[in-house]
């Protein structure tokens, strides 16, 4: 739990202004007299801001309080395992407070967002397919390994163990759904599950009557950050409970894409875990007479432009077979994507705007010894 000496309530008010400012939400009417409100983690223009996601909030708080408690100091390197997001937000925070990073990130992570992790001055270890577990396992416990093993440089600052990936939920993310009004559903992308399980806890406590859902991908998938919980993995993270846990329900990357397009016509120009929640709400309004649906939005497009592009091209034709009306939506939405900036002006955009300094490079398993030594050298004990 977070320090008594330092309540998070304190330490939000410390991030206040557009830092951590909510943002605004959208509200779609299905034609069944059913609403489905869409919590967007980033603002509507999301090139003033174009890396914020939901992630920024459990970042902080990790960060901050390790911070607090002394783990975090300069003589130390942050290291941390994601799959994009959460790495993002943290080399944010360390950008501004003078911090190196390294990323433990795993295969099929969309080659764009290796970029602008780099661009941030990231250095990545990128785990290649042939060491690929369910789904996560290897990026995890290597980190894991990796800080264990160099404790005296290393900080691991691990989402999927940590109790303030919820905390930071419970009192911001279960804060803002309040100031909605009544909700009857909520559909939660699980990734780290920090999010579903924060608000999972919080209603419960609160005894708020929402019909929590927890949406998943397949098991092999091609939806950036969200990550297969439930059914066959022989690991998930630490802070998801299976005894406190509501319905968890899987959505394949055909409805998750077809409900990403179905999305972009509303104005919501989200990234594909939206689209996979989306879906399942729409599902869901077939089955209610009336009622509020809630789903998080956990990030924009900004930096999924050219994996959607290419990946929309290979399954084309099998969303069209399951949903033939989105044919011309398709071709709208494509070319959308195309007059984006390419990811050579987004790296320009992100340099801009957030100040990057230096970049950072993609190592491989073969090059992590020699970029540990470089590391080691930058430091007073080397």
């Amino acid at each position: 739990m977070m320090h008594p000496d330092l309540p998070i309530n304190k330490l939000l008010e410390e991030f206040s202004g557009d830092w951590l400012k909510p943002c605004k939400n959208r509200i779609i009417e299905v034609d069944n007299g059913v609403s489905i409100i869409v919590k967007l983690e980033y603002p509507e223009d999301f090139m003033n801001d174009p890396l914020r996601t939901i992630k920024r909030k459990p970042a902080t708080v990790l960060f901050e309080d390790l911070s607090y408690k002394g783990f975090l100091k300069q003589d130390r390197v942050i290291v941390t395992a994601s799959s994009g997001n959460f790495l993002r937000e943290l080399a944010l925070i360390a950008l501004r407070r003078g911090f190196k990073i390294l990323g433990v990130t795993p295969p099929r992570i969309p080659y764009e967002n290796l970029r602008i992790l780099t661009a941030l001055g990231v250095n990545i270890i990128n785990i290649t397919e042939e060491y690929d577990l369910c789904p996560r396992e290897t990026t995890v416990f290597y980190t894991r390994s990796l800080a264990e093993n160099y404790r005296y440089l290393l900080v691991n600052v691990d989402q999927y163990i940590s109790w303030q990936n919820v905390m930071s939920h419970i009192y911001t993310t279960w804060n803002e759904i309040k100031e909605i009004g009544e909700i009857d559903y909520a559909c939660i992308p699980l990734g780290s599950t920090g999010t579903f399980m924060g608000i999972s806890l919080a209603s419960s406590l609160e005894k708020k009557k929402i019909d929590l859902i927890g949406v998943q991908p397949t098991r092999y998938h091609n939806i950036p950050g969200v990550h297969y919980i439930v059914g066959g993995c022989e690991w998930s993270p630490e802070i998801y409970s299976p005894l406190i846990s509501k319905k968890i329900v899987t959505v394949d990357d055909i409805d998750a894409y077809a409900g990403l397009m179905m999305l972009w016509e509303k104005g919501v120009y989200s990234g594909p875990s939206t689209g996979m929640v989306f879906i399942q709400a729409l599902k869901l309004a077939e089955t209610i007479k009336e009622g509020r649906v809630l789903i998080i939005s956990a990030d924009s497009i900004f930096s999924y432009r050219d994996y959607v592009l290419r990946f929309l091209k290979e399954i084309r034709d099998h969303i069209i077979s399951r949903y033939p009306y989105l044919q011309e939506v398709y071709l709208r939405y494509t070319d959308w994507l195309r007059r984006l900036p390419d990811i050579e002006e987004r790296i320009e955009i992100v340099k801009k705007i957030y100040g990057v300094r230096e970049e950072g490079r993609i190592y491989k398993f073969d090059d992590v010894e020699d970029l540990l030594k470089k590391l080691k050298a930058l430091h007073s004990y080397a």
